[in-house]
């Protein structure tokens, strides 16, 4: 006798108010990725910091246009796929994690930042 599995599998349910909802963490998003690089390369400027990250030191180290072009890029790939999924309830619950847990970030390093003076 085998086992029978059954998946649940979600529908896809529209809604306005959560497409508008989406479109505001997307942004949020681009905002925090701008404001994170902002803030690591004004650390690494002084000099208290270093870019962990290996794709990211290379983009650094060719300049912060290239950063950008590519943290933005890598961001909005990510953005036009939860805007796809967007019926789907899970991609407005995982934009809000991201803009969440980036928030924190940004907000750490905003504090640390400030702390150096």
């Amino acid at each position: 006798m085998t086992p029978q599995w059954h998946m649940r599998r979600t529908h896809p349910h529209p809604s306005e108010s959560r497409d508008r909802l989406l479109l505001l963490l997307l942004v949020e998003l681009w905002a925090l990725n701008v404001a994170d690089l902002a803030l690591t390369r004004y650390s690494m400027w002084l000099g208290f910091a270093t870019e962990s990250n290996g794709v990211m030191d290379y983009f650094l180290r060719a300049g912060t246009v290239p950063a950008l072009a590519f943290k933005v890029g890598i961001v909005t790939v990510g953005a036009l796929l939860l805007w796809r999924l967007r019926v789907y309830r899970v991609a407005t619950v995982a934009a809000a994690m991201l803009a969440v847990v980036l928030a924190a970030v940004v907000a750490y390093q905003a504090f640390w930042v400030s702390n150096l003076r």
